[in-house]
């Protein structure tokens, strides 16, 4: 595609925030970005544009645009139009699809791969970070293509469940797609785009802003033929992605947990919604082998034999195969640390070196006592740590 061309497709793309239905309805009347950026207001008002969504395109310059695509160039960033024979097709579905998308990595045939959107909780649960890997595994092992979201917790899972079942696994971003967000997830980052893609309808080098990552659920949901809800309270952003696929027709399935699990309350209430259960990848993919010969094969999951790999950043320096200063633990203890920020994460990873300890012989490492009861008390509540007796706590 022009260069030139692509240089209007950033500048349309940059005129209004993301998630904005204008660009698309003034690219399918006027065909394309050069279009819109040559009319006029009268020719504009005339295709029934109000003098608020036009007013953007009243900045001609595209200096900044050039700014973009240069730093793509540098990045080894690939900019696709909506144009491209390579941009998906489910985005057309959407009512606000990008103007253009970022990608990292090798971005796979969106019309003839089968892609099921898996998501969650941040905050998963022993129970879901086995349920997202597995279920994750077996729909790569069975030949299909895993959408999620790289975020912290279920997310992350999921693409490595994907991953270790040999498969192709693409993650949208709520920021650049040349940030990596979680910064822990830098190793995970360099698996997925040597095989699948990281995109983005951001720019490059734009920061994960919390307003991003729900706006950025609505593609998740559309790149899936079905979306699976692994794990979700009834507050997560899962539950947005959910709403946006049942908006596009698509199936939803809810993985069903314990009744009195906060954790798994999202997806108690999609199943009595009307949510399809999901017990496991069989029930997801049932339906579609007949319609992806040849790419889809249920029998292909009893066949290959199932591990979980390592994705911890190869960046750091381990000791023992563990992160620094941290004794040889399971792998789940040292995820669960990675969901944490900050001083709650400093207090469990000192319990993990320590083991049982008392706020005051925290205190001896630097820890605030009275802020270490407080801490150590939520993080009793969010079920990271147990309190012992003699006022002593300890990772769960």
């Amino acid at each position: 595609m022009a260069y030139q061309e692509i240089l209007y497709d950033i500048w349309l793309s940059q005129r209004y925030p993301a998630g904005d239905p204008v660009p698309g309805r003034l690219l399918r009347q006027m065909r394309t970005s050069s279009a819109v950026y040559r009319a006029d207001r009268q020719t504009l008002y005339s295709l029934g544009f109000s003098s608020a969504e036009v007013r953007p395109l009243s900045a001609k310059s595209l200096d900044q645009a050039e700014r973009t695509a240069e730093t793509c160039a540098k990045a080894g960033i690939e900019i696709i139009s909506s144009r491209d024979r390579a941009y998906p097709v489910q985005f057309f579905q959407l009512e606000a699809p990008p103007v253009i998308i970022y990608c990292k990595g090798i971005l796979p045939d969106f019309e003839s791969e089968l892609f099921i959107s898996a998501v969650g909780t941040r905050r998963m649960s022993d129970a879901g970070r086995s349920n997202a890997h597995r279920l994750c595994f077996d729909l790569a092992s069975a030949g299909a293509a895993v959408v999620s979201g790289m975020a912290r917790g279920v997310d992350t899972v999921c693409h490595e469940g994907a991953l270790d079942g040999g498969g192709i696994t693409v993650a949208v971003s709520g920021c650049g797609c040349d940030v990596i967000y979680p910064p822990e997830n830098s190793y995970l980052y360099s698996k997925i785009v040597s095989s699948g893609a990281v995109i983005s309808e951001y720019p490059p080098q734009t920061e994960p802003f919390a307003g991003n990552f729900p706006v950025r659920n609505r593609l998740i949901a559309a790149l899936g033929a079905a979306t699976v809800i692994v794990e979700a309270g009834v507050g997560s952003g899962a539950l947005i992605t959910a709403d946006r696929a049942l908006a596009l027709g698509r199936t939803v399935y809810a993985v069903p947990g314990p009744i009195n699990s906060p954790s798994y309350k999202g997806c108690s209430l999609l199943l009595k919604r009307g949510a399809a259960l999901c017990t496991g990848a069989e029930d997801v993919l049932s339906g579609y082998e007949l319609a992806f010969p040849g790419k889809i094969k249920i029998s292909r999951i009893s066949e290959k034999k199932y591990y979980v790999g390592d994705y911890r950043d190869r960046s750091e320096p381990e000791e023992n195969g563990n992160a620094p200063g941290l004794p040889d633990l399971p792998d789940t203890m040292l995820s669960r640390a990675s969901e944490l920020e900050g001083q709650d994460r400093a207090l469990y990873e000192l319990l993990l070196k320590k083991g049982a300890s008392s706020p005051d012989e925290l205190s001896a490492e630097g820890i605030d006592p009275d802020g270490a009861v407080y801490r150590l008390t939520l993080l009793e509540i969010r079920g990271y740590v147990i309190s012992l007796p003699g006022g002593k706590y300890a990772v769960k």
